[in-house]
């Protein structure tokens, strides 16, 4: 008997035939007798994890896991898990004994429920959402042009050519670089390009700094406007202040914004700098002091995004510091900040340890965008990524955290597939994922992305542009200078995400209904065993992808230790099994022996045997009915869906991995673990599943797992906490 069920022949008018019998009928013939309920269970025993198998692709990623990654080698989370077993378990026996039974139905019919959509909605997303084709590699002869800047979208970027030639040329392209819209040779104070070009999107238009001069390019053409030559690695002109803004009284030209005249800055030696300017052509330029320090974790050299924000913000990132940084006060006179004075910031964050800033990206969020604000999302060495939304005023509020397995190297806000909306690119150690919609569902393609750059910028090009001659979508990843490019194909839809989202979801929710509506109103054998699979398969998935095997098989083992005290020694089981039998939920599988036409349905039980609980008598021939509770299908499951899950992804016969076979190894050996218990039920008599089911299916993940993949099928650096 398992945590929430039991396996356990039942016999039509059962106490009649025990007084009746005069003779005990041998093991074999009480086995033929049975055998078409064994081998009806045995099929959804089966059934039921082959499923879990199926939908496992789809949440087998670190945001899904119910404790994340870094949880999944914690001993003490699955110890937790127990704990809300037995917890569970006591609340149901409680108001089963306070005659409270309409809460346990409806409670368990709610999670019943949710359990069954976690196996309907991928499933209704298989068939109905077409698997997108693999991107295919196409080599490109491009070498020593670095992409500085993508603009949300991917269609638009920025990036230099040849910058090793002493000078470069910094290019504004479209559609993958197959459209140029403008090209600005670069010319430094000093004949060479000292530092990375890295440009910043203003106002008056688009500010370059390459180490030597602060210059201000026309965003339309390219053609310079304004220039500095100023030390500069990176650039803002902040927005013309308002004159009725100005004390009265103001006299002196300021070092941090006048009457009417943009204020250009400078970000040089972890300083925020004010660049000098001045109305009487009889006087030199005035010196703006030291400027305003960043915190010395700000690494001025190697920023990987700024952008400014309204007049008075601006927000950069480097790899240990990010921060909205504040403009300085009007009111500084001559001489700037005073010695030491930080710069002021509405939010910050830095990181600490190895890890770093590789990747960030500003735009709307995957889904329905409608209030138009603007995300920042930055991926780090350790493979988080976090969002923040930002706003004109400064202000900054935290939206979003995901952490995934490996380094994120690049992100991008782009539409993948034509669903009208923003889509999240990740690369993520050496592969691309792709994740769609408010709810960053992701959408499965085949890339490995490869290289060792930690940076990866990417940019798209534009299906919809009528001036492409290139077919289809292409992507272009630039590591080191060296470009290449990926071909694919977006989903075909003329309703984009709503075919990809909102209809398999509704197909889930109208199925899930339906079958619980079914279960109230005509609760049949095999309208339970639907539900059951259903739920189990659903369970299995989203416990199995969360969990090493190791961790599996101790919740394994300890929860066949309770299962058999519970059933042999304080018996509470039986009591919890009756209950749900009463109560007619499918917590359990339901084989019939001898089904004949017309409704069968589950009856309230009968006269116990010797103080045994005696499970509900069919109605209408079915003689004989074996049951199973779904927790003995789930344990077995969870061991074969972790395996998938996390053992290493090598090549197994046939074309299938190895984690795939050491999976179906498991299954067979809780099938074996099943035949032996087949021959305790025989005898009709309650029987604890656990201790032979979890033991089959440990002992066939070992056998399996030693054949197809040897020792590194055992090695999980597990933890308590």
């Amino acid at each position: 008997m398992s945590g929430d069920g039991f396996a356990a022949k039942r016999r039509a008018e059962a106490a009649e035939n025990a007084q009746s019998a005069s003779a005990e009928p041998s093991l074999i013939e009480q086995l033929k007798d049975q055998a078409g309920s064994m081998v009806g269970m045995a099929g959804m025993f089966v059934v039921t994890i082959l499923l879990a198998m199926k939908i496992q692709p789809f949440y087998d990623h670190d945001e899904i896991r119910a404790f994340g990654s870094e949880g999944a080698t914690k001993a003490g989370f699955i110890l937790l898990e127990l704990v809300f077993i037995f917890i569970f378990t006591a609340l149901i026996i409680y108001l089963a004994r306070r005659n409270m039974e309409k809460f346990i139905k409806w409670g368990v019919l709610g999670i019943l429920w949710i359990a069954m959509m976690y196996t309907l909605y991928p499933l209704a997303a298989m068939v109905l959402v077409p698997e997108p084709p693999a991107l295919t590699e196409d080599e490109m002869d491009v070498s020593e042009a670095y992409i500085v800047s993508v603009e949300e979208g991917g269609a638009n970027f920025y990036y230099v050519d040849d910058p090793l030639s002493g000078n470069g040329t910094l290019m504004y392209v479209g559609n993958a670089g197959e459209i140029e819209y403008w090209s600005h040779q670069i010319i430094p104070e000093d004949g060479f390009v000292s530092e990375t070009v890295r440009i910043t999107h203003t106002e008056d238009g688009i500010v370059m700094c390459e180490g030597t001069r602060w210059v201000l390019l026309d965003a339309a053409t390219g053609e310079e406007k304004e220039e500095h030559p100023k030390d500069c690695y990176v650039g803002f002109r902040q927005e013309v202040t308002e004159p009725e803004q100005m004390p009265p009284d103001w006299k002196w030209e300021s070092c941090d914004g006048e009457d009417n005249v943009p204020q250009d800055w400078t970000v040089v030696d972890g300083y925020l700098e004010a660049i000098p300017f001045h109305n009487d052509g009889d006087l030199g330029p005035r010196d703006c002091g030291d400027g305003w320090q960043f915190p010395s974790e700000f690494d001025a050299q190697n920023v990987i995004f700024a952008q400014e924000f309204g007049s008075e913000h601006f927000l950069i990132v480097s790899p240990k510091w990010a921060g909205m940084v504040q403009f300085p006060t009007l009111g500084q006179q001559v001489g700037g900040a005073q010695a030491g004075e930080q710069v002021e910031t509405t939010w910050n964050i830095t990181l600490s340890g190895g890890e770093t800033f590789d990747a960030a990206t500003l735009g709307a969020m995957p889904g329905i965008n409608a209030s138009g604000q603007d995300t920042l999302l930055l991926g780090t060495s350790s493979g988080r990524v976090l969002g923040v939304d930002v706003d004109q005023d400064g202000s900054v509020e935290e939206r979003m955290s995901m952490q995934l397995a490996e380094s994120v190297r690049g992100l991008l806000l782009a539409d993948c597939c034509a669903g009208g909306s923003n889509d999240l690119w990740v690369i993520e150690g050496d592969h691309l994922r792709i994740f769609m919609g408010s709810g960053l569902r992701e959408l499965t393609r085949s890339l490995d992305v490869g290289g060792d750059a930690s940076r990866v910028p990417m940019a798209l090009h534009n299906v919809d542009n009528s001036q492409s001659e290139i077919d289809g979508a292409l992507l272009l990843m630039e590591q080191n200078g060296e470009w290449s490019s990926m071909n694919y194909e977006f989903i075909p839809s003329d309703n984009g995400q709503f075919l990809i989202y909102t209809i398999p979801g509704l197909i889930a929710l109208i199925l899930s209904i339906g079958m619980m509506i079914a279960l109230i109103m005509r609760p049949e054998w095999y309208v339970i065993n639907t539900v059951g699979v259903l739920v189990g398969a659903g369970t299995i998935t989203m416990l199995g992808v969360s969990f090493v095997p190791w961790i599996i098989i101790i919740f394994m083992v300890l929860a066949a230790i309770y299962d058999a005290w519970a059933v042999y020694k304080s018996k509470h089981m039986l009591e919890l099994a009756d209950t749900m039998v009463n109560l007619e939920l499918p917590v359990m599988l339901v084989a019939p022996q001898k089904p004949t036409r017309g409704r069968i349905q589950m009856a309230r039980p009968e006269t116990p045997i010797d103080g045994t609980p005696m499970p509900p008598a069919p109605r209408k021939g079915m003689e004989e009915t074996m049951l199973m509770g779904l927790g003995d299908v789930i344990f077995p499951g969870l061991l074969c869906i972790s395996a998938m899950s996390w053992l290493p992804d090598v090549e197994g016969p046939l074309g299938w991995s190895a984690p795939v076979w050491v999976a179906i190894g498991t299954m067979i050996g809780s099938l074996v673990g099943y035949c032996v218990l087949m021959t305790y039920v025989a005898r009709g008599k309650p029987q604890a599943g656990l201790p032979l089911l979890n033991g089959g299916a440990i002992l066939g993940y070992f056998i399996s797992g030693m054949i197809f993949i040897g020792s590194s099928a055992f090695v999980f650096n597990i933890s308590l906490f």
